[in-house]
C-alpha cells in the first residue's frame, strides 16, 4: 500500500466510520501526517474503533504481540490508540474523532514532541472545520451543559449535580483544553485569555491519559476544586461523555460557536434557568458580562432571556449580592440524541 494511500484510508475511515466523522481536509490531512508514521497509519486501519486484544490483534496483524504491543504504547503515548491501563487484558482501540479522539488527543499534554507546534496549528483549522461542517449539521442538540455544582438550587437530583456524578468514578486527570491551546498556537496574541488545564477526565481514559503523559493525575477533591475555578473563570460544564468534562468558552470551543456563530442547536441546556430577584439586584452588570450566551441585559436590573439561558450558573457565582439565583426549568429540554448515537456516547 503506497504511503498516500495509507493517509487516505485512514481520512475515509474518520469520515465514514465515526458518527461525528473528521472531513477530509488539507488541515486533517496534515493532521494525520503529524500524528502518525505510515507504518502507524496502517495499523491503525486493521484495529479501526472496535479493536481488539492483545491475542487477538496479532492474530489479525501477524504481528508478533511484543512488537505490537510496543506500538500500541508509542502510538497512546501520541494520543492516537486508547486502552484502559487497569485492564488485565484490556482492549486495544483506534481513538474516534473526539471524547477521545483525535480532535483532542494530540495536544491535550501540551507541546511535548517536536511535530506539537505545527499539529497544534493544524488542530485549529480541524476543529474549526469539524464544528461547521460536521457537528451544526448533526440534525440535533448534542452537548449538554451542567449547571455549577456550587449554584444548584435545593431541589437538584443528584444525578443533576456534576459533582456528586463524578463521586462514583475512581480516577480523574486534568488535561490542556485542545481548542483554546491550539488556539493560541495559531494566533498568538489573538485568542482569549480562559485558563488553560480545563479537560476533566475520569475513570479509564483518565488511567489512560495519565499513564502516558497526555494529562495528569489528580484526586477527586482537587477535580472538584478545577470545577470551581474554572466556573469563576467564567466557562461552562459540558458533556460527560465517555468520560471527558469538557469546560468550554464561546470563543475557542465548536459546540459554543457552532450555536451563536452558524445558528445551529449543537447545546442541551441543564434543567435549570437563571432567575433574578429585582429587589436584591444592584445593577453591577457582573452577569451580563459573564454570561457566556449573551441571555442577560441591565436596564435597572438584570433580566434573563430566558430562551437563551442554557442554566450554567456562571451569572450566579458572579452575583455577589445573591440576586441571581437558578430555579427548576419550566420545561427542562429532552435530549434529542438517537438511540444509536447514545450508543456511541455511553
Amino acid at each position: 500500500m503506497a504511503e498516500k494511500d495509507v493517509y487516505e484510508e485512514l481520512a475515509n475511515m474518520y469520515l465514514t466510520e465515526d458518527f461525528v466523522g473528521i472531513p477530509t481536509t488539507p488541515a486533517f490531512m496534515k493532521l494525520l501526517h503529524l500524528q502518525f508514521t505510515p507504518e502507524e497509519a496502517a495499523l491503525s486501519l486493521k484495529v479501526r474503533f472496535d479493536g481488539g486484544t492483545l491475542d487477538e490483534l496479532s492474530g489479525k496483524t501477524g504481528m508478533d504481540k511484543d512488537k505490537l504491543k510496543e506500538m500500541f504504547y508509542t502510538m497512546a503515548d501520541k494520543g492516537t490508540i486508547w486502552f484502559d491501563p487497569g485492564d488485565d487484558d484490556p482492549v486495544y482501540k483506534a481513538v474516534l474523532a473526539a471524547a477521545p479522539g483525535l480532535v483532542e488527543t494530540g495536544i491535550w499534554g501540551g507541546i511535548r514532541h517536536h511535530y506539537d507546534v505545527e499539529l497544534g496549528k493544524a488542530l485549529y483549522e480541524v476543529v474549526a472545520e469539524w464544528g461547521k461542517q460536521t457537528l451544526c449539521n448533526l440534525g440535533f442538540p448534542f452537548a449538554p451543559v451542567w449547571a455549577a455544582p456550587s449554584a444548584l438550587p435545593d431541589d437538584a437530583l443528584p444525578e443533576e449535580n456534576l459533582a456528586e456524578v463524578l463521586r462514583a468514578e475512581d480516577h480523574f486527570s486534568v488535561a490542556h483544553c485542545p481548542c483554546r491551546t491550539s488556539a493560541q498556537l495559531h494566533h498568538p496574541g489573538e485568542h482569549c485569555d480562559h485558563l488553560i488545564q480545563t479537560c476533566l477526565h475520569s475513570g479509564p481514559v483518565s488511567r489512560w491519559t495519565s499513564k502516558f503523559g497526555l494529562a495528569k493525575e489528580i484526586t477527586y477533591d482537587e477535580a472538584m476544586d478545577l470545577l470551581k475555578k474554572v466556573n469563576e473563570d467564567g466557562l461552562v460544564h459540558t458533556l460527560n461523555i465517555n468520560h471527558c468534562v469538557c469546560n468550554c468558552c464561546n470563543d475557542c470551543c465548536p459546540i459554543f460557536t457552532g450555536q451563536l456563530q452558524h445558528g445551529a442547536q449543537t447545546i442541551i441546556p441543564s434543567p435549570f434557568e437563571a432567575t433574578v430577584d429585582e429587589g436584591t439586584c444592584t445593577s453591577c452588570g457582573d452577569c451580563a458580562d459573564a454570561c457566556p450566551m449573551g441571555a442577560i441585559a441591565v436596564e435597572g436590573f438584570a433580566e434573563v432571556n430566558q430562551s437563551l439561558c442554557i442554566g450554567c450558573g456562571v451569572c450566579v457565582t458572579r452575583c455577589d449580592t445573591g440576586a441571581m439565583t437558578l430555579v427548576r426549568r419550566p420545561s427542562p429540554e429532552e435530549s434529542q440524541i438517537p438511540d444509536d448515537v447514545k450508543e456511541h456516547m455511553a
